[in-house]
């Protein structure tokens, strides 16, 4: 069974925002961030977010071939000050043991616009990560499309190495190359003992 969400606080960026697991009573609120920031869904699939996107995004899982620990869908709730409103500033998807023991996947991350181009992007990440490696993850993987040249500098800023492409894959309308994106969370580690680990995410392979 899924596990239920916890409501206490998982991470924090200091007078930033605090991470909480999400609700299913909360997915209008998710709803209502992704129609105010339609940035994500503009540059990845030509189009705003459709009227079910939250829903869909609460539900899906990854196909049924790759497997995975837990899945988390945390909430970036606005902890600003004293007057803190608890507005829902970004998202972040997780997946522990996706593949292999040790690997998480970043699925989504995404801040609202109005946060861009003040290192938030990074502040909140970097507490991400500690939280992933605090609870066991070695490897953070991710897939970024090509082309998102936005997205492409601020994960090469996180230390994450391209490992293989994989061409011809519908993120949801449009029909991207995907650039599969790793980043060692234990010392000494290297991209070539990654994989090792996870062949499937070798340059050569032909694997979805």
């Amino acid at each position: 069974m899924p596990a239920v969400p916890s409501s206490l606080p998982l991470f924090a960026v200091p007078a930033l925002c605090q991470a909480r697991e999400l609700r299913r009573e909360e997915v209008p609120a998710l709803q209502a961030f992704f129609d105010a920031n339609p940035e994500y869904f503009q540059t990845v699939n030509g189009r705003p977010a459709r009227p079910d996107e939250a829903a869909q995004e609460f539900d899906e899982l990854p196909p049924a071939h790759l497997g995975f620990g837990r899945r988390w869908m945390l909430g970036l709730f606005d902890a600003r000050g004293a007057a803190a409103s608890g507005e829902l500033l970004g998202l972040a998807l997780v997946l522990s043991d996706f593949t292999a023991p040790g690997v998480w996947h970043v699925a989504l991350f995404m801040l609202g616009s109005a946060l861009h181009g003040r290192g938030l992007g990074a502040r909140t990440y970097a507490a991400l990560e500690a939280w992933m490696a605090g609870q066991g993850a070695q490897w953070s993987r991710l897939g970024v499309v090509q082309g998102n040249a936005k997205a492409e500098r601020f994960w090469a800023r996180q230390g994450y190495l391209e490992a293989r492409q994989r061409p011809g894959v519908d993120t949801g309308g449009r029909v991207n190359t995907l650039r599969v994106c790793v980043k060692p969370l234990r010392p000494g580690a290297s991209l070539a003992d990654y994989l090792r680990l996870v062949p499937r995410d070798h340059p050569a392979s032909t694997q979805a």
